[in-house]
């Protein structure tokens, strides 16, 4: 029997129950499949597939604090957090869930924590593509795209001068055009964008 396992690191809620009802439902449909859910202060030798993080009542996050990370942590926010959300979805690779609205499928919460693949419930997908540059819409010189190609190929800046014989200088000045065209400030910025960039264009 396959045995799904949730830890809650949040306290109990309303919303930690509301997930909680929406697993046992799936249970009843699919025999043969079951699940748990435990709390973090329980200690427990079974890793989760699954953990819960409750901010509904939060203010601000710090996302450093988090005790796991990666699409298996679900966060469970309200629509008005649009700020947080922006900053999760930005600054984290978790997976992030509305609890506001219903147009979501528990059944591709559990597959993508299944996959280690990052889950984004239809509203938060609609909230953080409003800011994200679309690849189509973002003009490239040809230069820039030779270099970005060696970027998405992890390739250094000693590297990509190598291969295009070009100085690290001038690499670097087309880099930093590239940055400022995707709005980001930094390398990690960069990987970040390009990686949510692949992710939406091949599902």
């Amino acid at each position: 029997m396959a045995r799904y396992n949730v830890c809650s690191l949040s306290r109990r809620t309303i919303w930690v129950d509301a997930i909680h009802y929406g697993l046992e439902q799936l249970a009843r449909t699919n025999p043969g499949w079951s699940y748990s859910i435990e709390s973090l202060v329980r200690e427990s030798e079974t890793v989760p597939h699954l953990s819960l993080l409750d901010l509904t009542t939060q203010q601000s996050v710090c996302v450093e604090s988090f005790p796991v990370s990666g699409p298996r942590m679900l966060i469970l926010v309200h629509a008005s957090q649009r700020r947080m959300i922006k900053q999760l979805f930005e600054q984290t690779r978790c997976s992030i869930l509305c609890v506001d609205e219903h147009a979501f499928n528990f059944r591709e919460i559990i597959e993508s924590s299944m996959r280690n693949k990052r889950f984004l419930s239809p509203f938060i997908r609609e909230v953080t593509a409003e800011d994200a540059p679309c690849e189509d819409k973002i003009i490239l010189t040809e230069a820039e795209n030779k270099v970005l190609s060696f970027i998405r190929e992890g390739k250094s800046g000693v590297e990509i001068s190598q291969a295009l014989f070009r100085s690290q200088k001038t690499v670097s000045s087309h880099k930093r055009n590239i940055m400022r065209k995707f709005g980001v400030r930094d390398d990690l910025g960069l990987k970040k964008k390009l990686l949510a960039m692949s992710e939406s264009k091949y599902g």
